[in-house]
């Protein structure tokens, strides 16, 4: 077991969707021979890929923690999705890993998931570095992928381990970094340069002509690739186990340790001020849990980086970020969907804490007496919501147990209850997310839920004045039934929702029953004529009316209200009003004309365009009929890079055609 912090290398391994993240850890296990074969994605048994619904997809879904040993020093692969909908465990990776690996597919180059991985690291000021995969593909071209990545990224790029091919097939890599490297001596040069550029002293001592050790040179690009000058490429084939070993000893090399970025910043929640910890064993304990899983055997692991101190099994820790002291009892190294059971994680080491109480994603543990909160990780918000409806009794029992599971594990996914519509809603980053939910509760819960697409909430107002009366009689045994009014209703200001006044003078009707005149109107305004949608922005007022000294009561004047103004409904040219939403669209400049356009087909007004951080930000207001799908839609123009906000922003009446789909479809429910 590694006991020093500087001996730990944590590494983000980020990608576009099959580029070969799970076969290179593969691949690493298998060449420190923790493995006896290599498994395949297509096979669904490799180590990284273990939940079921990574297994039945043959894609990472879930990020996964790999611990490997090389030459003395733990390396904490940190492997991540490389889908647009599961970028939520792509932030919690890069929050865990001092590092960044980019991999590049070379049979495809740099796709679009590698750009945002990109911004992402450089937005965490992580160091990184390149791994070209499948150069072993006929066809690939390894100049060509290093000068895309250079012109994609506008960094000094540079290649120190390079392929080596017999005519066209890969038999093995140079690396340029071992001065045993021969028949590149302009590359090596350009390294020295590098490294030279690196350190001030070394710089200094190449101006003056002196030639720099191979210890000055790994110091220098070192220093270059900590600071974000320096972006090593590396190449090979991680099927063909071609370019392993020379990346591990990379790793070991030149990749930071955690103790190298030397504190981490926080806020004291006692004081509210800024304060630091140094990453080291010899500081106050404090961690940041960056994930949390529910295992169907352990149950509750919440994946948890030390950034100071010791973390030790039996023991208290103090929750800054809830307030809360939790009991630590079993802490775990996981390798995938393995555990061994660990006495301790020191400062810098990743590993696992059992059955957590109140402790979630994002939360900060620490010393009581020396509390701490890290940043949290700002998730992506979901852009997709669709309706559930569970299948059965017992599926709607069990509902919520596993999803409140769920939304533990994931914090992209949101459920919340549409009051209006009477629908529990979920929302999620995109459509393939959605679905591995509803697998994920099917399969872990035994829950059986169908999504629908939400319904819309319209509303139904009126658009001229009139004058109505309401008379309720009845006469049975004993007392009777009597209420009595006219109303005038009218049509207020979009937004207004609704005005109530009495103009009753003289006792026409007493003042203890208007108030019953008013529920009785308000009841009436929850359905509306047209479609049952409630009715909003008109004004109501008493003006006269008649009352029975016995038969009277608020109940014959509340059924009185409410008759008045279902007539004034049919009076008063009902119109349906659909709601119109405010999107804050964000994407890159070659996409703008295709959103605009799509913008404009779904009856879009586009209220402003501008630019900011490198993106085009698109502010329009659209009928929420017309968005409910928009993530699905905005993924398909942007492949995927596109992101939107979405609020309500004010109701407006419906276009005829749209009012009498709504109008019909209403009757089609009543008739069901």
């Amino acid at each position: 077991m590694v006991n020093e912090t500087k001996k730990i290398r944590n590494v983000t391994i980020v990608a576009h969707g099959n580029a070969g993240k799970t076969t290179l850890v593969e691949a690493i296990l298998f060449k420190k021979k923790l493995v006896s074969r290599m498994g395949k994605v297509e096979d669904g048994n490799t180590v990284s890929d273990y939940q079921p619904e990574e297994k039945e997809r043959k894609i990472s879904i879930s990020l996964s923690v790999i611990p490997v040993e090389h030459k003395g020093v733990k390396i904490n692969f940190i492997d991540t999705p490389g889908y647009a909908d599961f970028f939520g465990e792509v932030l919690s990776g890069i929050r865990a890993g001092e590092n960044g690996l980019i991999l590049v597919n070379a049979t495809s180059g740099i796709e679009i998931q590698t750009k945002k991985q990109w911004e992402y690291l450089s937005k965490e000021e992580r160091p990184r570095a390149f791994f070209i995969n499948k150069l072993d593909v006929e066809g690939t071209d390894f100049s060509k992928i290093v000068d895309q990545i250079k012109n994609t990224f506008s960094v000094k790029a540079f290649p120190v381990v390079v392929p080596v091919f017999d005519g066209k097939k890969l038999t093995g890599v140079t690396n340029l970094l071992s001065s045993s490297a021969e028949g590149f001596e302009s590359e090596k040069k350009e390294l020295i340069e590098i490294a030279a550029e690196g350190d001030d002293e070394l710089l200094e001592k190449y101006l003056g002509g002196e030639e720099l050790t191979e210890e000055e040179v790994i110091k220098g690009l070192k220093n270059a690739y900590m600071k974000g000058e320096f972006f090593p490429i590396l190449s090979g084939s991680a099927a063909a186990l071609i370019g392993i070993d020379e990346l591990l000893d990379f790793i070991v090399d030149y990749m930071i340790s955690p103790a190298a970025l030397g504190v981490v910043k926080g806020i004291n929640p006692k004081t509210n001020e800024e304060e630091e910890r140094k990453i080291s064993t010899d500081e106050n304990f404090s961690a940041f849990v960056f994930k949390t899983l529910s295992d169907p055997y352990v149950g509750k692991l919440s994946f948890t980086k030390v950034f100071s101190g010791v973390l030790s099994s039996n023991s208290s820790v103090y929750n800054a970020s809830k307030d809360t002291t939790e009991k630590v009892s079993q802490l775990l190294f996981v390798r995938g969907g393995t555990q061994e059971p660990t006495d301790k994680i020191i400062a810098g080491d990743i590993g696992v804490i059992t059955k957590l109480v109140s402790t979630q994603t994002n939360d900060t543990l620490s010393d009581k007496d020396a509390p701490i909160v890290y940043p949290p990780i700002k998730f992506p918000e979901p852009m997709l919501s669709k309706a559930m409806r569970p299948k059965s009794k017992a599926d709607e029992d069990r509902m919520s147990i596993g999803l409140s599971k769920i939304t533990d594990e994931d914090p992209t996914v949101k459920v919340s209850k549409n009051v209006e519509t009477k629908e529990q809603i979920i929302s999620g980053v995109g459509e393939t997310h959605l679905s591995v939910i509803v697998e994920k509760l099917r399969k872990r819960y035994n829950v059986n839920i169908e999504l629908t697409t939400p319904k819309v909430p319209y509303r139904e107002t009126i658009t001229k004045k009139t004058k109505v009366e309401g008379k309720y009689k009845k006469q049975t045994g004993g007392h009777g039934q009597y209420g009595h009014c006219w109303l005038e209703v009218e049509p207020l200001e979009r937004g207004k929702e609704f005005e109530f006044e009495s103009k009753i003078f003289g006792g026409a009707i007493p003042k203890q029953y208007i108030p019953a005149v008013e529920k009785g109107v308000r009841e009436a305004m929850e359905h509306g004529i047209l479609a049952g949608y409630p009715v909003v922005d008109i004004k109501v007022t008493v003006v006269d009316g008649s009352y029975h000294p016995v038969d009277s009561s608020e109940l014959a004047f509340k059924v009185a209200g409410s008759m008045a103004l279902k007539k004034a409904l049919e009076q008063c040219n009902s119109i349906i009003l659909e709601p119109i939403e405010k999107l804050e669209i964000i994407v890159d400049e070659q996409y703008m004309g295709d959103v605009i356009g799509d913008l404009n087909s779904k009856r879009g007004k586009v209220l402003g365009m501008k630019a900011e951080n490198g993106k085009q930000i698109i502010e329009a207001l659209v009928p929420l009929s017309e968005v409910l799908t928009y993530a699905n839609d905005l993924n398909s123009i942007t492949q995927g890079t596109g992101e939107f906000k979405m609020q309500h922003s004010h109701y407006e009446p419906a276009p005829p055609k749209v009012a009498e789909k709504v109008i019909a479809e209403s009757k089609r429910e009543e008739n069901e």
